[in-house]
């Protein structure tokens, strides 16, 4: 411990320990701190978005902090430890201070896995539902190529995936500075794969932020419907873009199309038609019969 480090100088309060035992929680926010966390002299910190704040008030809950989330300039959100007993069982984990230099992945303990990399996903990461396209991307950014290198690795490893293509990025700010980024990709059923394993059969208490975890509710619902029925179905469902029992209800009872009406329309034979509304059950609404 350095010199100079007293409790009595401490305003507010923070689980010291945090980073000493691995949890789910613990998992995550390391995952997060790793990929959007920052270490300056005796400070450790976080900076999100307006729109994400959520999800500093849950790390600020399972550090059981009482330091404030400040707004910064009407545009973003910070939360600020000053704790060298925190940081340091922060920096034990190889949470280095310059992102650029956290060039490998800590020993994650195979429960714990999943909820790093959500962490990690949350703070450098994105998912995509492709508009006009049935297809999710989901992706990392790093500063250091070689730890974007073992993220692909394992994440390939675990869920049996093709490693994705490293690419190297150049970005000039508008200070004219060069900085380097380097990122990854994964596509379409090995993406929600992924996010499958990340995301589903979160426990109470389990983090995550929640704009990307609602996009992988609106691709799982897709996925999920796209992958119904058998091909000819699933084949006019992509192209309608609607759930068959939606299709036949318009036609059959709305337009009052016929088997062999409905047959011509979705370009399928008719028997396939009949088989179709005996299994979903649609039929013409009864009228009821007054007096």
């Amino acid at each position: 411990m350095k010199q100079g480090f007293t409790r009595s100088k401490l305003k507010y309060s923070v689980n010291e320990i945090f980073f000493d035992t691995w949890t789910p929680q613990m998992a995550y926010v390391l995952g997060f701190t790793f990929a959007d966390g920052n270490i300056h002299k005796n400070s450790l910190s976080w900076d999100v978005q307006k729109k994400d704040r959520n999800v500093l008030l849950r790390i600020k809950r399972v550090l059981k902090a009482t330091y404030p989330i400040s707004l910064q300039r009407h545009a973003s959100y910070r939360f600020r430890i000053s704790n060298q007993l925190l940081i340091f069982g922060a920096i034990k984990r190889g949470l280095l201070p310059k992102k650029n230099i956290r060039n490998e992945l800590p020993n994650i303990p195979e429960e714990c896995l999943r909820h790093f990399v959500r962490g990690y996903l949350d703070g450098d990461g994105w998912i995509i539902l492709r508009k006009g396209k049935t297809e999710l991307d989901i992706g990392f950014a790093s500063g250091n190529k070689e730890f974007l290198n073992d993220l692909n690795l394992i994440i390939s490893s675990t869920m049996k995936v093709p490693l994705a293509n490293v690419k190297e990025r150049i970005k000039i700010t508008p200070k004219k500075v060069r900085s380097k980024t380097f990122m990854m990709e994964f596509y379409s059923s090995n993406a929600y794969k992924i996010a499958r394993w990340l995301f589903d059969d979160l426990h109470n208490g389990d983090l995550y932020l929640d704009r990307k975890y609602q996009k992988y509710l609106r691709a799982k619902k897709l996925y999920q419907f796209l992958n119904s029925g058998t091909k000819v179905v699933r084949v006019i469902q992509k192209k309608l873009n609607k759930p068959l029992v939606e299709i036949l209800t318009e036609l059959y009872v709305s337009r009052k199309y016929d088997g062999v009406k409905i047959a011509k329309t979705l370009s399928v034979h008719s028997s396939s038609v009949y088989r179709w509304l005996a299994k979903t059950g649609i039929k013409y609404p009864t009228r009821r019969v007054y007096g």
